[in-house]
């Protein structure tokens, strides 16, 4: 029998290339197909067609420091079209994080869609975020 060891969501480190720092939270692949419909013309039946592939559009955020994370928004600022790679790296839930396997996720030529920080709640204790979105048009998981 295969045993299965599922990673917890918090066992993974998530970096954005040009940046050196790691974001807190990455909302995921979803990866769909389009698709139609049409009849035959001859039976009662309607017959399904899958499409082309896209990817949804994806999210990174993390804790804002504003002193740490102003190249974040200086490349939003100055953004054009350049690109981006995301990479989310499994690893073990340790006081020094080492990668499992050796399988990772990467986003190559990504785009910022996207900026939020800057949210102002003086009532409250949690912490101020930044959140980036993006798109990509392709993923590697290897």
């Amino acid at each position: 029998m295969i045993k299965v060891r599922p990673s917890t969501q918090s066992q993974f480190l998530v970096q954005a290339t040009p940046w050196s720092h790691y974001f807190l939270s990455f909302s995921g692949i979803r990866d769909t197909a389009t698709t139609s419909q049409y009849a035959d013309g001859s039976t009662q039946r309607v017959y399904n067609l899958k499409g082309p592939k896209t990817l949804a559009e994806m999210t990174l955020s993390t804790a804002f420091d504003p002193e740490k994370h102003f190249d974040i928004v200086d490349f939003w600022k100055s953004h054009g079209c350049e690109f981006f790679t995301v990479i989310v790296t499994p690893v073990t839930c340790s006081e020094d994080p080492e990668q499992l396997g050796t399988r990772r996720i990467v986003v190559p030529d990504a785009q910022m869609t996207s900026l939020n920080f800057g949210v102002v709640d003086r009532t409250s204790g949690n912490p101020s975020t930044i959140e980036i979105t993006m798109v990509g048009d392709t993923f590697t998981y290897n």
